[in-house]
């Protein structure tokens, strides 16, 4: 393939504009932005402006029609991903999804599916992975410095972050709260880590503590209550197959002093927490502290992560991000929700 890959966007919203587009795409040699879609024809019409970008498009389902399209990516709220994703696919797009990639595993399942019959990439835009700090701390784990990882804390918590849009707060848009928003990019990033274990089983809470009221002011500004229909906190408990345990959190509004974005693996040689590289040992008996560096000459992480796509589709390589890993992250989420709603530990098959 030796033109440009031609790209379609689908979604004009502020993700597009502040990451996927600039400095993503426009950041990629050898990929042109040709078409965007979005059904706020003003919106559409003002990026395609501002960007040069030719086509505009109201209707998804037009715009994956177009003739010459190598690739679409998707940038729309979580509950519209699935009937996008499978349209792409079906005509004949690589796909690259903003995260959640869809609310369910039986979504998931779709997709894959669909993906595996149109033999194209479908791969789940879940940057955290392509940074600086985490391309440089997957390196050093890999080299097994930590041995066998036991245990994983990971925390996505915000003290009055919580997006306004109907687009997050409307579960008939979002599908969930800070779990599928935030919660998936720190728990994705310590799976990765880790290897993906297969997780088998899950506890969890998720609960409106602050949202429904106006104790908590927040930092972007008022929402609509009434709206309001979807956790501001949750937690899980998660159990692997090989023995590993996790314990997660998530949350748009709690008193706490500021946000709280990581990841730690306690390991039986070392533990180390992302994104700070830091890490703890022992040797000879003497208690050994260091900070892992990160990668030199990595771009920003949604620029790597739109390169990583783009070589994959140019030289027939797999997803950068499989959906058979997209499947367990989307199975602990769905799990620590179905355990909220009955009350109960509840059990993840095996998909395969």
């Amino acid at each position: 393939m030796n033109k440009k890959l031609q790209i379609g966007l689908i979604g004009a919203g502020g993700i597009v504009q502040g990451a996927h587009l600039n400095p993503g795409w426009l950041a990629v040699p050898d990929c042109e932005v040709v078409a965007v879609c979005d059904v706020n024809p003003i919106a559409a019409q003002k990026l395609a402006d501002k960007f040069q970008i030719p086509h505009v498009f109201n209707d998804y389902k037009d715009l994956v029609k177009m003739k010459g399209l190598d690739a679409v990516d998707i940038c729309t709220p979580n509950k519209l991903h699935t009937p996008m994703v499978l349209a792409a696919l079906k005509a004949g797009k690589h796909v690259m999804c903003e995260k959640p990639l869809a609310t369910t595993v039986k979504e998931v399942l779709q997709m894959q599916k669909a993906a595996q019959a149109a033999k194209k990439i479908l791969m789940t835009a879940q940057h955290c992975r392509f940074g600086e700090h985490s391309q440089a701390i997957k390196a050093w784990v890999d080299t097994g410095a930590l041995g066998e990882v036991y245990h994983a804390r990971v925390n996505a918590t915000r003290r009055n972050h919580l997006p306004t849009s109907p687009g997050f707060i409307n579960p008939e848009l979002s599908g969930g709260g800070p779990c599928l928003d935030i919660g998936v990019h720190a728990l994705d990033t310590a799976m990765w880590l880790m290897g993906f274990p297969r997780p088998v089983r899950v506890s969890g809470r998720a609960l409106t503590n602050f949202a429904k009221g106006h104790e908590i002011p927040g930092a972007w500004g008022e929402w609509d209550r009434k709206m309001y229909g979807v956790e501001d906190f949750a937690s899980g408990y998660v159990h692997f197959d090989n023995g590993a345990t996790m314990a997660l959190e998530a949350s748009w509004l709690q008193h706490q002093e500021k946000e709280d974005w990581n990841a730690t693996l306690l390991g039986k040689k070392a533990s180390v927490t992302w994104p700070t590289g830091k890490f703890y040992t022992a040797i000879n008996r003497s208690l050994i502290d260091g900070v892992i560096q990160p990668k030199p000459g990595v771009k920003p992480a949604h620029t790597e992560e739109i390169l990583a796509f783009a070589d994959a589709i140019r030289n027939d390589k797999p997803s950068p991000v499989p959906v058979e890993q997209t499947l367990s992250v989307i199975a602990i989420l769905e799990g620590i929700m179905t355990s909220s709603a009955v009350n109960k530990e509840v059990s993840i098959p095996k998909y395969a």
